[in-house]
């Protein structure tokens, strides 16, 4: 499947901000299921840009604005290929063992240690392992479970939580978005030893009106499998993310894929507005 994504982030300031520094994370990675064939991104008002890959293997474009300004508008254009294996996936014994293992542990020991955003309380793991009979069932089918528990018994209401939220709040509203799902995953999946990473990116719908996340940046969970590598669940709308899903980053949670963020020079308040199109072509 091919597809066009466009995205505008505007910023409008209250009153002209004297100059800022901002650092974007918009291109889509390029990997073994994913090809970025062109992208395209604009800046107003002008900017000096420079551009690096992140720890983590992200494109990240650092760019500054010197000259006083009274909005900061982010265009972007990408075009991208999915092509998925789809290949059964299971869990043997030998991969159990393998996971198990401090070799394993210490390999994927980043994605296996909560964060601040991730943080759950011991007594909510414990319910969640409890409720979906952790020790009778492998990783794999433990994950299914996991992804299908979140779907039904938490609620996608946008503005309940914001960006600062983390996994423990969305465990005691039953409430969030696609970011505070996402968290809960993780905290659950690095608590059972399962290697778990924070995906942003987008999600194309179609004419399914019951998906969720397509009008906004969406956020996933990939998680590894020996044998298998990562593979990616969507907890916000209880599947495996394939070919509806486009990724932009990966990290330990949100805040390594913070999609915009920066500094300015004034005392204005800020508004902002993002518009986000997905299209198969």
């Amino acid at each position: 499947m091919k597809y066009e994504v466009l995205q505008s982030t505007h910023y409008q300031y209250s009153m002209p901000i004297r100059q800022s520094i901002n650092q974007s994370i918009f291109k889509p990675i390029s990997s073994e299921n994913q090809k970025v064939l062109s992208y395209e991104q604009t800046i107003s008002p002008e900017a000096f840009c420079s551009e690096h890959s992140d720890y983590w293997q992200n494109d990240v474009v650092t760019f500054y604005i010197w000259a006083p300004h009274e909005e900061l508008h982010v265009k972007t254009r990408s075009v991208i290929e999915l092509n998925h294996r789809s290949t059964a996936i299971s869990m043997s014994d030998e991969s159990e063992e393998i996971m198990n293992s401090p070799q394993f542990k210490q390999d994927f020991a980043e994605f296996l240690m909560p964060t601040n955003y991730t943080f759950l309380s011991k007594e909510a793991l414990h319910i969640i392992s409890e409720t979906l009979n952790r020790t009778a069932v492998n990783r794999y089918v433990f994950m299914e479970r996991l992804n299908t528990y979140i779907y039904e018994n938490f609620a996608y209401v946008p503005g309940t939580t914001d960006v600062k939220s983390i996994a423990a709040e969305a465990f005691e509203k039953k409430t969030g978005v696609c970011q505070d799902f996402t968290h809960l995953m993780l905290a659950v999946c690095r608590n059972e030893g399962i290697p778990a990473r924070y995906v942003s990116g987008y999600i194309y719908s179609g004419e399914d009106v019951a998906m969720r996340g397509d009008s906004v940046t969406h956020a996933w969970v990939e998680v590894y499998f020996p044998k298998h590598g990562w593979v990616g669940f969507d907890p916000t709308n209880n599947m495996l993310a394939r070919d509806q899903h486009i990724c932009v980053a990966t990290g330990r949670d949100y805040a390594d894929v913070s999609p915009l963020k920066g500094v300015y020079y004034g005392n204005a308040e800020q508004e902002l507005t993002v518009s986000i199109s997905v299209k198969a072509i």
